[in-house]
């Protein structure tokens, strides 16, 4: 049996002040280098992500570097842009070689060039390998043209006219094969966020939902597919996983309670719980918008436009099957679910996305 001095010992010290606040120093003390090192590993990646930011914009739009600015960023942004230079001009070539209506994405080009090169030392680009880098994005074919002139004789001439390539896989597969290594989906997602940053400049890239004075990836959406060339199928939608979806629901589109307590929140698709790797299909014909592989939101996301502003997201997933630009078909395996992003467990988030504004998928599934 316990001692009744002892027991009584304990409760005087449990309730006594200075003995909680001792035991407060006390852990701070042991607490606080931890706390310190995640605070500077946090202020790094900040930094990091904030001068990788920078790097893009000074690059692609000019202006002065910052002293504030690493000095290795600064040789980095100062090589990349003579790089640039050297593709200016290898794509004003290309372009004269071109029907008037056609012409190069010089962002998505440069974007490829900065997400392979950038942070390389002591980085140049020749003019002729500037041009067979250009080469990449285009196809040349030979066109013969004839007339006949006063005395009825026939004439003919063939020259080489140059027309742009819009097939990302096409792309990547020629670069593969310039740059001597295998484009990587890690590549490519790199590349995708360069080329959104760039293009859509007043859309924060990097945020899935919108801060005060932001966008959000729903915005995003919506401008990106504002002049689609895509023509919507006349089928309808089918399941995004094997065996049907009905009885695989755990979350509702919606308002539903935060998880962390602080009141609700919107929910702006439905979530499917399965296990993890399970097979994710294209609910609907379409062509692939974009992939993005991220650590935070969604995950690992790919956004499949459908023609007529209608878009379907497919978010957490450990892997993502599919190149931006390519043409899927509904039931085609795109995915694998996950539990990449802001998630507590392997499960599909499918959003159905019209004009940028959320839908319940329950509508059209």
């Amino acid at each position: 049996m316990a001692n009744p001095l002892l027991i009584k010992a304990a409760i005087a010290l449990a309730t006594d002040k200075r003995t909680w606040k001792a035991v407060g120093i006390a852990l701070a003390a042991i607490l606080t280098p931890f706390i310190l090192i995640i605070i500077m590993v946090g202020a790094m990646l900040y930094g990091t992500a904030s001068h990788n930011n920078a790097a893009v914009e000074l690059t692609f739009y000019g202006g002065s570097i910052p002293v504030t600015m690493p000095g290795e960023y600064r040789d980095y942004i100062t090589e990349m842009r003579s790089c640039f230079s050297s593709l200016d001009g290898a794509i004003a070539a290309v372009e004269e070689m071109m029907e008037d209506e056609d012409s190069l994405d010089s962002n998505r080009i440069k974007a490829v060039f900065y997400a392979l090169n950038f942070g390389t030392e002591n980085l140049s680009l020749r003019r002729a390998k500037a041009r067979e880098f250009v080469d990449c994005f285009v196809e040349y074919r030979d066109c013969t043209h004839t007339w006949t002139d006063e005395d009825g004789e026939e004439h003919s001439y063939t020259h080489t006219r140059a027309y742009p390539i819009n097939d990302l896989p096409t792309i990547y597969a020629n670069v593969s094969a310039e740059v001597g290594r295998q484009v990587t989906s890690d590549d490519m997602a790199n590349i995708t966020e360069i080329y959104l940053r760039v293009v859509y400049r007043n859309f924060d890239v990097g945020a899935d939902m919108a801060l005060e004075g932001g966008n959000s990836t729903h915005d995003l959406i919506a401008e990106m597919v504002k002049d689609s060339d895509v023509i919507p199928s006349e089928g309808g939608f089918v399941s995004p996983l094997p065996g049907g979806w009905e009885d695989k629901v755990t979350s509702e589109f919606g308002y539903r309670q935060n998880p962390t307590g602080a009141g609700s929140e919107g929910h702006t698709g439905l979530d499917m719980g399965v296990p993890l790797g399970t097979e994710v299909r294209a609910v609907k014909d379409g062509k692939v918008l974009f992939v993005r592989y991220k650590q935070t939101g969604y995950g690992y996301h790919v956004a499949i436009d459908h023609g007529g502003g209608l878009v379907t997201l497919y978010g957490h997933c450990s892997e993502i099957l599919v190149t931006e630009g390519q043409t899927v078909t509904a039931g085609q395996v795109i995915a694998r679910s996950g539990s990449t992003g802001r998630s507590t467990g392997p499960h599909l988030h499918l959003e159905v996305i019209q004009d940028g504004v959320p839908q319940n998928p329950r509508n059209y599934l």
